[in-house]
């Protein structure tokens, strides 16, 4: 009976080290996946947040990424925005904050690649994003290459990805356009 109790012991004692040890100290991947999530949650706001609240979240969230960032994404409705610098991302951040009365950011599908010297990682991700209270979310695959700078993973580019869905949606435009003998919508080409 010693034993057993012995036992049990030293197995929730060494369950216990090991749980400590992994939340302490997490490896790439969690600690990638930790920031976006932080990320996303940085970048989601309720109708309530207050002109204080705004700007500090705006700052908090141009934290997460370089100095020197490159931001080329599809914004539905508009042609694609390209942005340079984390001081422009900033400004961007408080307009979209300052003309949404809400917005919610979901990062899902998050698949993760690593430089071998663990200091560079491509990530691919779907963002979902619902704006103003509606219940439709606008999905997009994104690509965030991301670097570690002083123990923290921070955003270097973030691209909206093509893909063969969005393609196929462009070609029935045009082709419905094309159709009625009016003009079908432009993107800027990249």
């Amino acid at each position: 009976m010693k034993w057993a109790f012995r036992g049990a012991l030293a197995a929730i004692i060494i369950a216990l080290a090991v749980w400590i040890w992994v939340t302490l100290f997490p490896g790439p991947e969690q600690a990638v996946r930790k920031r976006l999530a932080e990320l996303a949650k940085l970048g989601s706001f309720a109708p309530n947040e207050g002109a204080l609240a705004k700007g500090l979240n705006s700052q908090q969230l141009a934290s997460f990424f370089t100095p020197d960032v490159e931001v080329s994404v599809d914004v539905p409705g508009l042609q694609r925005v390209k942005l340079s610098g984390r001081d422009n991302l900033l400004t961007a951040a408080m307009a979209v904050r300052g003309n949404l009365s809400s917005l919610k950011v979901d990062l899902v599908d998050i698949n993760v690649t690593f430089s071998p010297d663990k200091t560079t990682a491509i990530v691919s991700l779907t963002l979902k994003v619902q704006a103003n209270g509606e219940r439709d979310f606008t999905p997009q695959e994104m690509k965030f290459t991301m670097k570690k700078i002083k123990g923290e993973w921070l955003i270097r580019e973030a691209e909206t990805v093509k893909t063969l869905s969005r393609f196929l949606y462009k070609f029935r435009l045009n082709r419905l356009a094309s159709a009625r003998g009016s003009a079908a919508p432009r993107e800027e080409s990249a």
